[in-house]
This record gives C-alpha cells, sequence and structure tokens, in this order.
C-alpha cells in the first residue's frame, strides 16, 4: 500500500479531533440493519411524476434552477426530514435546452452545493449540465439531534447510502425523459461510492465517473483516517468491546458494498480517478470495484485524498468528458420535450 500523503495526514490530525463522532446512538434496527444489507433485491426503477422547479439566478454561463421532489427511497424508514430531496440544475446557458447533464452527489460532509459548483461550471465550458443533489441527512435534510453530517446510527449511514443511490438513478431517469440525450453520474470520495452503487442499479446506459471511491464504506470506517470517527465505545456496548464492534461494522458495511450487486453492463463506460497516495480510501477497495467491473478504466492522480480534488480538477473534467464521449446518445420525440428554460 503506498504511504499515505502529507496533506491527508495534516487533515486527519488538525480536523479529526473537530468532528463529531459517528454512530453515537449505536447500531439501530436490528431488522432495518437485516432488510439494508441485503441489497436492493426486486429493484424496481423509480419514477419521478412530480418534480417541483423553480428558476435562481444565473451565474455567469449556467442557468440554474432548484428542484423538489418526494424521495422515492424507503420513504417509511428514512425520517421525516429526509423525506422531501432537493437539488440544483446548472445548465449552460449557450448549449440549448437539452445539453448532456451529469448528476454530482456529494462527498462525506459536503452540506449544501457550493463545493461541487466549481466542477459544475468548469463541466459548462464544454456544453455539459451538472444535478447537484443534496442527501438525506445532510443540509436542509437533516435530522433533528444530528451534529454536522455524523449521522447516529449504523442503520442511518445504510439508509442514507441506499437512499441516495436510489434518488441518483430517479434522477438519471427524469433527466433522460426531460429529452437530455445522455446522462452520467458522479461524485468524490462517499459520492464516487454511492455514484458506483447507483449505476450499477440503474438499467440504462450512463456514463459512471467514481471519484476516490471504494467498493464499500467497510474499510473507510475501519481502516483508513475516518476510522477515528466512529464512537466505538456506543458501538461496543452491545457487542463485547470495540474491537468486536469494529468486526461487526465491517461486515454490515461489507454486505452492503457495491461488488456485492451484479457487475456493472457495459464497464467501458466507467472511468474511475484515484489518488495514489490516498490516507481515506485505501487502494485496495478501488481495486476490489475495478476487478469487480473488469473492463473499466482506472486513472491515477498525483498525491492524497485531499490534494487531489484540489489539484487534479482538469483531469477529473477530462475523465467526465470522455466517460460521457463513451455512451451512445438517447433521444425522445419532440413532443415530449421540455420547453427552452431561457
Amino acid at each position: 500500500m503506498n504511504r499515505m500523503h502529507w496533506l491527508d495526514a495534516l487533515v486527519a490530525r488538525l480536523q479529526m479531533p473537530r468532528q463529531p463522532r459517528f454512530f453515537e446512538d449505536g447500531w439501530g434496527s436490528n431488522t432495518l440493519l437485516e432488510k439494508l444489507t441485503r441489497g436492493p433485491q426486486g429493484f424496481a426503477f423509480p419514477e419521478l411524476s412530480e418534480v417541483t422547479l423553480r428558476h435562481l439566478p444565473p451565474e455567469g454561463r449556467l442557468l440554474v434552477q432548484e428542484g423538489r421532489f418526494t424521495s422515492p427511497a424507503a420513504v417509511g424508514s428514512l425520517p421525516a426530514s429526509c423525506q422531501e430531496a432537493r437539488f440544483h440544475l446548472l445548465l449552460p446557458r449557450d448549449a440549448g435546452p437539452l445539453p448532456p447533464v451529469c448528476v454530482f452527489l456529494a462527498a462525506s460532509g459536503d452540506e449544501g452545493f457550493g463545493v461541487r459548483r466549481y466542477l459544475a461550471r468548469e463541466l459548462a465550458r464544454h456544453g455539459v449540465g451538472a444535478l447537484l443533489l443534496e442527501n438525506p441527512y445532510y443540509g436542509s435534510r437533516r435530522p433533528p439531534g444530528q451534529k454536522g453530517p455524523a449521522v447516529r446510527t449504523v442503520a442511518d449511514l445504510l439508509l442514507m447510502f441506499r437512499a441516495t443511490a436510489v434518488e441518483a438513478t430517479a434522477l438519471l431517469g427524469w433527466l433522460l425523459a426531460r429529452g437530455h440525450p445522455k446522462v452520467g453520474v458522479s461524485g468524490y470520495s462517499m459520492g464516487g461510492s454511492i455514484a458506483a452503487y447507483a449505476a450499477a442499479m440503474f438499467p440504462l446506459p450512463a456514463a459512471v465517473i467514481p471519484l476516490a471511491a471504494g467498493h464499500s464504506a467497510a474499510p473507510v470506517f475501519t481502516e483508513g483516517v475516518l476510522s477515528a470517527l466512529p464512537d466505538w465505545e456506543a458501538l461496543g456496548r452491545t457487542t463485547g468491546g470495540p474491537e468486536a464492534a469494529r468486526q461487526r461494522l465491517n461486515e454490515i458495511l461489507s454486505a452492503a458494498a457495491t461488488t456485492a450487486l451484479p457487475p456493472l453492463s457495459n464497464p467501458r463506460r466507467a472511468i474511475f480517478v484515484a489518488a495514489r497516495q490516498d490516507g481515506f480510501v485505501p487502494s485496495s477497495s478501488t481495486l476490489k470495484l475495478l476487478q469487480h467491473w473488469r473492463g473499466a478504466e482506472l486513472r491515477y492522480l498525483p498525491g492524497g485524498h485531499v490534494s487531489a480534488f484540489i489539484m487534479g480538477r482538469s483531469a477529473i473534467i477530462r475523465a467526465i468528458l470522455e466517460a460521457f464521449s463513451r455512451v451512445e446518445a438517447l433521444q425522445l420525440p419532440p413532443e415530449e420535450q421540455p420547453a427552452d428554460p431561457t
């Protein structure tokens, strides 16, 4: 395994002691954990029939809309505050009403839309729009009593992962139904891992660009620098101590891995981008997913988890554009397409 990049180590040393602990309320419902670790068996592709859109002020070359819809994902299990989903749709002004669109999912701790907006602006220069989804349990969808992005139970973490993936697949279908000829899904770190999971569930052609992503959240919370974040004492109260809790958490999160789903159809439309000295996502986890998706491409960026995102944005944009070039365009009849938003 490559040595951790110094910036990852520095961020961990400075930020981890200040971060709220994950899973302070323990494991959550055992019934729900069992259901979520079985995978989306009999998954029915969700359709979004009622999406409310409102125009926001333009941002330079970007036309901006805010969208809201009722989450189609496990509504009976999601907290009430999570059940209304929110996104920002950013379309390049000079690319016509129906450009290709990439759905960007949030990294761990990325509440709001600001961090992903930079990539959206860069994509717009190449005629590609972006849809930024706000995760359940984040931002305006954060349940009362949750401290920042630190979910209170392991069941909440799995619910967030599964619900975000289901919402992403629904949005990909919604974009195609609007008439956008090409769609894709991407994200950095946790967002990249969920993007891969969503792509494995999506039955239609889509570009897939997992960035600094792993096959599962298990090694992130049990091996990487983020293994300091779980409240091991709270988890160990019902499992025989912290070490037993670590083993159980690894087993639960591994059961919900993307590698537990069937391999991606036509893996050539997937391009992974990973950091060579990633201290947050072990390289072995990325390689497990690459091996599962035989035929996908892996590109490395120099540096670690933090520096690769800061310094490697041009390479990330190139990977997204190339993945889109590998997807055949779909076109609906003109009468089913939306009017020009301008």
